[in-house]
């Protein structure tokens, strides 16, 4: 079982809240860095090499979903778009497949995924609002080659199914066994007998489905495939799963060369899936074999499978990490910024000396880390009057900024919209009226409402329009059900504020471009301030910043007057209105 589907009645933990193999590396790595990325939700720079990986991935996935007994190597790249069902065996002689054949055919059918995939991976890189460096220093063809590299490996363990499978599994998959979740094929069913069964020996195509292993579906929702421990509180995502032969191996796929620090977190990070298994098999069936495959040597890495009694306690130091970080809310003095130091691996992952650079060379956050040109200084200020200005502001600290409020109201109309799930709605409540704008779908309740109902809205966002209409905004985390009285903390619609003033340090800037439906460019600028406790993302159209964004930089101690708070699920936002007004309070020396 590669993967599960958690009940959310019985999950305890929730899918945002457990720990990974990740966080314990970063962690490992420095506690400040894990605050940093994973307390604050700092986003690290986007760079084009990981784009380049994920495009080798899906590349290589695509590919091994195939099959070579129902396509042609020319075919287009969605043939498999409306299920393998709808394919027929190419025919007969199709079973006489050499491997040299084979080999040609896995390599074309990379080249027509590569050139889809690499130039949509190119869009999500141009659309990241923290993209870094340049496309042009990542090579397609470099990228590519890692693909042919990892169907190679694959091919190997093809040719080894054709010689190796027994009578009895191979007359088992014809007639059509199949894992209770089988690797991704294309086929929302699993006829009987396999359509691509034969007769005789073990033909390559026959071997090329059995071998094929569990791996996560490239057109399945993010984050739906992963193996979930028994308690909910760790998760992981497996890249490759082989067991044709009733063993179990756990593949990791890197593009690189597997020099540097990370390869021992890859090493690491097998350990703890190799656990993860074990726990979700009842601590009954565990891994036969770990391997790392670096496809831009390329070479496979093989990592000793841990003991029993070593999965005990890498169970159980997980556990206690969890503890600590995640089912408690560490602060920042519990995360000093006290980095490990830098491992050192040559190709191939193999150990070697630890280099005499440090880990805060590297970091991105050395700019505002105490470790690197930055400190912790957080003075708490209260009000804040700029220089030449009558008015006196409140600030209210990040932490306390709360985009959400619970309303009770009655429904003055509700009428369908082209989207069942998203009706017009407005509300009143006393002589006072707002609109609901409903940003995803609602629950069921939503169409047994009536005019004259009354209800409580949930954690919805209040906004103002540009006519100074009151909106409240439905997001993920917001809710509408039906009641019969207010309660305690429900606001009127005129008892909560839409406008903030805060301050922070600037971790980052952010920056997001294009061009609309009218054909007018469009920019979008932001910067993500913190303090010790919190951070809160401040965006808005690049004519709303003053000049002095310009030269704003990381560890910049700003004040934003009234902006407008706003969410989107768990990431809180200060929009940029047009009063909105940036100062700098202290720069970064």
């Amino acid at each position: 079982m590669p993967f599960q589907i958690v009940d959310p009645e019985t999950d305890t933990v929730g899918p945002f809240n457990r720990l990974s193999s990740s966080q314990v590396n970063t962690w490992n790595a420095c506690k400040r860095m894990w605050f940093y990325q994973k307390r604050l939700r700092f986003k690290i720079g986007q760079i084009p090499k990981l784009f380049l990986g994920r495009a080798v991935e899906e590349t290589f996935c695509r590919v091994i979903m195939e099959s070579p007994g129902l396509i042609v190597s020319q075919s287009p790249w969605d043939v498999y778009s409306k299920g393998a069902e709808k394919l027929l065996l190419l025919n007969k002689n199709i079973h006489s497949m050499k491997p040299d054949e084979l080999k040609d055919w896995a390599y074309a059918r990379a080249e027509i995924h590569w050139s889809i995939i690499f130039e949509k991976m190119k869009l999500l890189w141009e659309k990241s609002e923290r993209k870094m460096g340049e496309w042009s220093d990542i090579d397609p063809d470099v990228g590519l080659q890692m693909c042919q590299h990892g169907l190679d490996f694959h091919i190997d363990e093809v040719l080894r199914c054709q010689s190796e499978i027994s009578s009895h599994d191979l007359g088992a998959w014809r007639s059509g066994d199949h894992h209770a979740i089988p690797a991704p094929d294309g086929r929302k069913n699993h006829p009987s007998p396999h359509p691509l069964a034969w007769e005789g020996n073990c033909s390559l195509i026959e071997a090329w489905e059995v071998a094929r292993p569990w791996f996560v579906d490239p057109d399945a929702p993010a984050f739906s495939m992963n193996a979930i421990h028994p308690d909910y509180w760790f998760q992981g995502e497996y890249d490759l799963v082989y067991r044709w032969d009733g063993n179990i191996r756990i593949v990791d796929l890197k593009a690189s060369i597997g020099s540097g620090d990370r390869s021992g977190d890859y090493v690491l990070q097998l350990e703890m899936y190799a656990m993860l298994w074990w726990v979700t098999h009842q601590k009954k069936e565990m891994v036969d074999k770990l391997e790392i495959w670096y496809l831009g040597v390329p070479s496979i890495k093989p990592v000793e499978v841990p003991s029993p009694k070593k999965l005990e306690s890498i169970e159980q130091n997980c556990r206690d990490l969890w503890e600590e970080i995640r089912n408690k809310t560490p602060e920042i003095e519990d995360c000093p910024p006290l980095p490990s130091e830098l491992r050192g691996f040559k190709q191939g992952g193999i150990p070697t000396p630890p280099p005499s650079e440090k880990r805060c060379d590297y970091c991105e956050w050395s700019t505002i880390c105490p470790s690197g040109n930055g400190d912790d200084n957080f003075p708490v200020i209260e009000k804040y009057k700029p220089l030449g200005n009558v008015h006196e502001f409140n600030l209210t600290p990040l932490s306390e900024l709360n985009p959400r409020v619970n309303v009770f109201a009655e429904i003055f109309s509700v009428t369908p919209s082209t989207q069942p799930q998203r009706p017009q709605m407005s509300i009143i409540e006393g002589q006072n009226y707002a609109t609901i704008r409903f940003m995803v779908d609602a629950n069921e309740t939503i169409s047994n409402l009536r005019k004259g109902d009354t209800i409580r809205l949930i954690g919805v966002i209040p906004t103002v329009n540009h006519r100074g209409e009151i909106q409240l905004k439905i997001d993920p985390h917001a809710s509408i059900e039906k009641a019969a009285e207010i309660e305690d903390g429900d606001k009127g619609l005129l008892d909560f504020q839409t406008r903030c003033n805060s301050r922070g340090k600037i971790a980052y800037k952010t920056e997001k471009s294009g061009v609309g439906r009218n054909g007018r460019p469009w920019r979008r600028l932001g910067l993500v301030m913190y303090d010790q406790h919190g951070s809160i993302k401040v965006e808005g159209w690049d004519n709303l910043w003053p000049e002095l964004y310009q030269i704003l930089k990381p560890g910049d101690d700003i004040i934003v007057v009234n902006g407008s708070l706003d969410a989107w699920a768990v990431q809180h936002t200060i929009v940029m209105e047009s009063g909105t007004m940036v100062y700098l309070i202290q720069n970064n020396n």
